[in-house]
């Protein structure tokens, strides 16, 4: 696989990394918290998007507004999820025939809720690190988890466990990664793994994927 960078709307600073056989879908991926260094070169981030592109799938990471070589100022949230379909909308005009399938880290998973929570659609959608404490450990009503949502949840997430997030939304499927917190060191194949296999239920794979 390969990486090449792209810019969205002339503005957003992007990566497209391209399978080695030619793509069934296009997956859109949203990074964490900015102001705490979420960039789309997270670690975590990168292990999704290598994870998609394996199985055979376009990986498109982007940086919200003020972050990296992205134009515009943080907004606290506000305008992100302009730049989130912007990011879509991309995908969607670059391989206007796939399917496309959303993705969200952390401040990335809110960013992708808000964007379908304004009428914004996806073929296959999966979260991780979806918080019940805000970044001051203060707890915070989620925004609407849509009945089924995929969500990956670390074990003990110092931003909500995953028994507080099953409490939060008993409605989501959550599959839990076992010792490890928000940042889950050591388990992002792990995470990226669960990631592709949530997608590839809905999103079509090569034909000889094993």
């Amino acid at each position: 696989m390969r990486e090449e960078a792209v810019r969205i709307d002339d503005r957003l600073e992007a990566t497209l990394r391209i399978p080695d056989v030619a793509p069934t879908a296009i997956v859109v991926i949203a990074h964490p918290l900015p102001t705490h260094g979420g960039t789309m070169r997270n670690p975590l981030v990168a292990a999704i998007a290598r994870a998609c592109a394996q199985r055979g799938w376009y990986a498109l990471r982007f940086n919200f507004r003020g972050v990296g070589e992205s134009e515009g100022e943080w907004t606290g949230g506000r305008a992100e999820t302009e730049d989130l379909a912007a990011a879509v909308d991309h995908a969607r005009s670059f391989a206007p025939a796939l399917p496309l399938g959303l993705v969200g880290y952390s401040f990335g998973a809110f960013q992708v809720l808000a964007y379908l929570a304004r009428g914004g659609t996806a073929d296959a959608v999966a979260l991780v690190g979806v918080g019940t404490k805000d970044v001051n450990f203060a707890p915070r009503a989620l925004p609407q988890v849509p009945v089924g949502t995929f969500v990956v949840a670390a074990e003990n997430d110092q931003f909500g466990t995953a028994d507080e997030l099953r409490a939060a939304i008993p409605h989501a499927r959550i599959a839990v990664v076992s010792g490890v917190d928000h940042f889950f060191v050591g388990k992002r194949d792990e995470v990226g793994r669960l990631v592709a296999e949530e997608l590839a239920r809905v999103l079509p794979v090569p034909s000889h994927f094993p």
